[in-house]
């Protein structure tokens, strides 16, 4: 009698496979689940126990969600590749540390809401029949906001993948312009500045709260430092010298890469030092500078929110965090400082993006002193 196989197990007519008491689909290439949104090839399906029929279904869930549809045109089946890749890509380069893998999430289901829209908006369309007029007519539903950037740039992106696969010669996007929000010209004064920072000690009740004395120090690196709000958010205590502070922006160090090292001052010793005693009770120390009770760092809307609750309770209006940045950047160039040592310490790839922070709080003093029209007599006089 032989013995069963134990290796390569699978039904009849399929690429279900038996692993660790579960069925799995295999797909030759990489293929999005329509449980999770995630790139694989291997699929998890369901429990043997469960049944046969059970994991050809759950198959035909996956197969359905990365095949066109008969009212489809093609244009959402080359899209749900394209998807495979893009997440596939992200899911390595996913960042390890895991504050950071948190943000990477919840940008990863950014993507997948994005992506969905436009797999709607252009399911009945054939590849080669999406025009520029249709690009136009999709973005312009968020005519002057940001997120007609963000669609612009993705179906862009899918676009040249389309090309360098052969499946177009052109990219439509290419012949339409999206017109950007507009800056923020928003610059908050040193009264504000340390009014907002007042508030943050006390709550609503007019009690002492517990993560004031943090989200101060918070505040004053953001400013000292200048650099993005992530960046001292997630400040490590390893990034920290007698020469400095390193920062490798996550915003640039896929793309350019730029470091900055910012120099130790008194002044930034000294926040470090309230940082380490804002909550003296605690004996174990965080591996993060700023962080909560729990010794964890705080979470982009936890910090926000806090800040937020601050400025309605001092009376400051229409502030965020991230002016804190550009107030940096203005008062630096008015203290003597050159563009370019302000566009270096603050890790830009160029001197143009940080006049963009500085030239919109400026506010430029006429030196002409005019005189009103001379009468004919005067003249004369």
């Amino acid at each position: 009698m032989a013995r069963h196989r134990t290796t390569n197990r699978g039904l009849t007519n399929s690429r279900i496979y038996i692993k660790r008491k579960r069925y799995y689909l295999f797909t030759a290439d990489y293929t999005i689940s329509p449980i999770d949104g995630k790139a694989r090839q291997w699929h998890s399906l369901c429990l043997v126990a469960d049944g046969e029929a059970s994991a050809r279904e759950l198959a035909q869930r996956v197969i359905k969600h990365n095949t066109q549809q008969d009212e489809e045109g093609d244009f959402i089946s080359h899209f749900k590749k394209y998807s495979s890749s893009f997440f596939k890509k992200r899911e390595q380069e996913a960042p390890k540390d895991p504050p950071r893998l948190r943000m990477h999430q919840t940008a990863n289901k950014n993507f997948k809401s994005v992506f969905n829209t436009i797999e709607q908006a252009f399911k009945t369309f054939d590849l080669v029949d999406v025009l520029p007029v249709d690009i136009a007519t999709f973005v312009d539903q968020w005519e002057g906001q940001r997120m007609a950037q963000i669609y612009q740039s993705r179906l862009s992106d899918f676009f040249k993948w389309t090309c360098r696969k052969g499946y177009r010669a052109d990219n439509p996007c290419r012949e339409i312009t999206v017109a950007k929000p507009k800056k923020r010209s928003r610059y908050i004064t040193d009264d504000e500045f340390n009014t907002i920072k007042d508030a943050l000690l006390l709550g609503q009740d007019g009690l002492e709260t517990r993560n004031g004395k943090m989200v101060q120090c918070y505040v004053d690196l953001c400013f000292l430092l200048y650099q993005r709000t992530t960046e001292i958010r997630l400040l490590r205590w390893d990034q920290i010298t007698d020469k400095g502070i390193l920062f490798t922006p996550t915003k640039t160090e896929k793309s350019s890469g730029a470091k900055v090292l910012v120099p130790m001052s008194p002044v930034v010793q000294d926040v470090l030092e309230r940082a380490k005693k804002a909550y003296p009770e605690r004996s174990q120390k965080s591996d993060y500078v700023i962080h909560t009770y729990d010794l964890k760092p705080y979470s982009t809307g936890g910090m926000a929110s806090a800040w937020r609750r601050a400025a309605q309770r001092a009376g400051v209006t229409d502030a965020t965090l991230k002016d804190l940045r550009a107030k940096a950047m203005t008062d630096a160039k008015r203290d003597g400082y050159t563009v370019k040592q302000i566009s270096i310490g603050g890790a830009h790839t160029g001197e143009e993006m940080t006049k963009g922070y500085i030239k919109l709080r400026e506010t430029p003093v006429s030196e002409v002193v005019m005189k009103l029209p001379r009468k004919t007599d005067e003249k004369h006089n």
